[in-house]
């Protein structure tokens, strides 16, 4: 029975309801001692009341509550009151994103607000599982939004208390899941088979779908024919409920593969994908800036090769601490990027924290480029630029090498340039086609450059022995020896 606005439960003066779910009632209370509002979950009888469930709670409720990310709801209290478990957790104002697909986007959320989502509840999730938690019910009523329109967006995975530990055997059934939970969970989570954080991975891509498209993966009012899609059926394609959402098909399907040994690495690494392919189109969509003048030779079919992409300007704010999945055996070497692109207005004589085109121009020209190094040093990325208001073009240089950052130099304008928090990386084009790979390690100033660079959809592709590089205008990812190493871009190019 729901409780009664202004009465005292387990100490707390309940103020209002917040929400009603399968598991139970969430009120915002008043703290007994304490000035602040909390907010309290108080379950359900047939579960308080299920004697294995109540010993699981109080047992994962202990755990979850030593959990501190910027993107999880933090829980301050548990304990059983009238014969009903509660939890007592973070009061946030907000709503919740099922809330707005209900109401405010039924056609689903602008994409960039989803992969601002996305990004942060997979870096909580991530963070979670290296702590050994599964969540076990990600979905869009288990996130909690509010000023997803502003430049400082705030983002809470909810329900850490119900979730379980990894290691965690004991079956998870229909009959104690609810339903929900059934319309993003994954298959090995329907049929009580052993999971890993991939579980929560899936449940993620599951919600991405729907917040983009503003439908379930697989709509059906009954659960059975739910489940048995998830268990059977390919997931629908993005493209074919909103055409300009293709791109981002791929990294979803990905994640939504029936096989956990097929999904992405970590939820960090589908967030990087779905991010990757978003910036690709946008960069490709994007206005170039004024054309560049004839170079010294002309270079052989450049009308049927590769133009030369447009600019892109991206700053990513400080991020939580690097995330590892120790079962899944891969290690991150970069902290989750969470938040969105700041879009930064050029003026003139300002000065931009990070722009996209880290470079000084070694070469004769015969115009002052429109961006200039407002700092010197060569053996660290540059710190601020000094914009001009003038439109920036370039002339023909030497035949030498005439762009040049770091000691990593190009014969003409790159064909991508990235900076992150670990690297400075210059993709080459030689003028053929034929791409070089130049990077600068910057905590020791080693250098590597590799030939043999293939272009990809999303950016570039190398190997080196048994190590492969893949780098986009999102960032760089390594792969080698079986491990996987992400460094997220702080600024991207040209």
């Amino acid at each position: 029975m729901p409780l009664t606005i202004g009465d005292t439960f387990a100490g707390y003066r309940v103020l209002r309801l917040l929400g009603s779910g399968g598991m139970g009632e969430v009120y915002s209370v008043q703290h007994p001692r304490l000035p602040r509002q909390e907010a309290l979950k108080v379950l359900r009888p047939e579960f308080s009341q299920d004697e294995s469930f109540r010993e699981r709670f109080t047992r994962e409720a202990d755990l979850a509550s030593g959990l501190r990310h910027p993107h999880i709801v933090g829980i301050h209290d548990r304990g059983e009151h009238d014969g009903l478990l509660w939890i007592a957790m973070d009061y946030i104002e907000g709503t919740d994103l099922g809330q707005l697909l209900d109401g405010r986007y039924p056609q689903g959320l602008p994409v960039g607000h989803v992969l601002t989502v996305v990004a942060a509840v997979a870096s909580a999730l991530d963070y979670a599982h290296k702590k050994g938690l599964l969540h076990r019910d990600v979905k869009p009523a288990n996130i909690i939004v509010a000023d997803l329109d502003t430049d400082d967006p705030k983002i809470f995975l909810a329900d850490f208390g119900i979730a379980r530990p990894l290691n965690d055997t004991s079956s998870i059934t229909t009959t104690n899941m609810t339903v929900g939970t059934v319309a993003y969970a994954a298959p090995e989570q329907l049929m009580g088979e052993p999971m890993n954080g991939k579980a929560d991975q899936y449940a993620l891509a599951a919600t991405t779908y729907h917040l983009l498209t503003g439908s379930q993966l697989f709509p059906n009012s009954n659960p059975a024919v739910v489940i048995g899609r998830h268990l059977s059926t390919t997931p629908p394609s993005l493209g074919d409920e909103r055409p300009d959402l293709a791109v981002l098909d791929a990294p979803v399907r990905q994640a939504l593969e029936k096989s956990p040994e097929d999904r992405h690495a970590t939820c960090a690494a589908f967030a990087l994908a779905v991010r990757g392919a978003s910036i690709s189109t946008a960069s490709q969509q994007a206005t170039t800036l004024a054309p560049v003048t004839a170079r010294p030779h002309r270079v052989p079919n450049l009308a049927e090769g590769r133009k030369t992409p447009p600019v892109t300007k991206k700053l990513s704010p400080p991020a939580p601490p690097p995330v590892q999945l120790q079962d899944a055996g891969v290690r991150q070497a970069w902290p989750i990027v969470v938040g969105t692109l700041v879009a930064v207005a050029l003026v003139g004589g300002a000065a931009v924290a990070l722009v996209s085109r880290p470079w000084e121009h070694t070469g004769a020209e015969t115009t002052t480029p429109a961006v200039s190094r407002a700092v010197t040093g060569t053996t660290s990325m540059p710190t601020s630029f000094t914009v001009s208001t003038r439109t920036p073009t370039a002339t023909a240089g030497p035949t030498s090498a005439a762009w040049s950052y770091a000691g990593l130099s190009c014969p003409y304008v790159p064909a991508l340039t990235l900076q992150t928090a670990q690297s400075v990386v210059v993709i080459c084009d030689e003028g053929t086609g034929i791409y070089t790979y130049k990077g600068l390690r910057l905590k020791d100033n080693a250098r590597i450059d590799l030939p043999g660079v293939v272009a990809t959809p999303t950016g570039f592709s190398v190997t080196n022995d048994d190590t492969r590089y893949d780098i986009s205008r999102n960032g760089l990812v390594i792969y080698t020896g079986g491990d996987v190493y992400a460094e997220p871009a702080i600024s991207s190019g040209p």
